[in-house]
């Protein structure tokens, strides 16, 4: 058995960082925004809405190398989703249901997708 170790690219690391502290931003001033205008539903909400998805973020961001190039898709997936919970609050409910979703995509990739095209995405994404 190999001992090798996947982990997402670093570049793909700072996007995912970057989309997440802009969105992050772009929610808080909005709120605050709304805040001014009478309207604090944003800013009260802003707790579940924007700060436990990052916080979800920020774990799946640091969490160590996987053993498999399927469990750092999966973790992509993850991030992804995350990332759309927080941009889209209106459908943000149907997102987080979504997570079994985003992993039958997964799972769907590695066993249907030709292998050409699945390793030329995974090395994209993933260094292992």
């Amino acid at each position: 058995m190999q001992n090798r170790r996947f982990h997402l690219r670093p570049v793909v690391l700072v996007v995912i960082v970057g989309c997440g502290v802009l969105l992050a931003l772009h929610k808080f001033l909005t709120s605050i925004n709304d805040l001014e205008e009478g309207k604090p539903d944003a800013f009260l909400s802003f707790p579940m809405t924007v700060i436990l998805p990052i916080a979800a973020l920020a774990y799946l961001v640091r969490m160590p190398a996987t053993r498999t190039s399927e469990g750092i898709l999966m973790r992509f997936a993850a991030i992804v989703l995350i990332l759309m919970i927080v941009a889209l609050p209106a459908v943000s409910l149907h997102l987080a249901l979504g997570f079994p979703v985003a992993f039958l995509v997964v799972e769907m990739f590695e066993t249907r997708v030709p292998a050409p095209l699945r390793s030329t995405v995974k090395q994209w994404i993933a260094v292992g």
